[in-house]
């Protein structure tokens, strides 16, 4: 599936006490890159419409790699997830904990069965 498939299957699952959007506000302000080969990555406006939606999603906690660096990781993200997901950071006590939203069940079984999402990432070989 492509994003603008999705953004419009989005849209007919928003019901009438949700904040509405026309197909071409929700390509513009719920994807991060805006290009069409952008990547699935969700602004926090993207990730409130799936909820709004009531898509199924799993959270995952992750650290980035600290050899890699945070642009390479996005950039693997984008390139490697085949699925609308959204980076979020919860506040436990007084640190920060990022997670990662994905919102896809067969994608979220292969994180859990390799352990974490940066295994899996790892794991995935990218087609061109």
């Amino acid at each position: 599936m492509n994003r603008e498939s999705i953004t419009k299957k989005i849209i007919e699952e928003l019901d009438k006490d949700s904040p509405m959007w026309s197909y071409e506000d929700a390509l513009k302000k719920w994807w991060m890159v805006p290009r069409l080969n952008g990547g699935f990555r969700l602004t926090d406006i993207g990730d409130l419409a799936f909820r709004y939606a009531k898509i199924e999603y799993y959270n995952y906690d992750f650290t980035v790699d600290s050899t890699s660096g945070w642009h390479s990781y996005i950039l693997d993200l984008n390139k490697k997830l085949k699925c609308p997901y959204y980076i979020g950071v919860n506040k436990v006590n007084d640190s920060k904990k990022p997670f990662i939203r994905l919102y896809d069940s067969k994608i979220a079984i292969m994180v859990s069965l390799y352990g974490s999402i940066n295994e899996y990432i790892k794991s995935v070989k990218v087609r061109q």
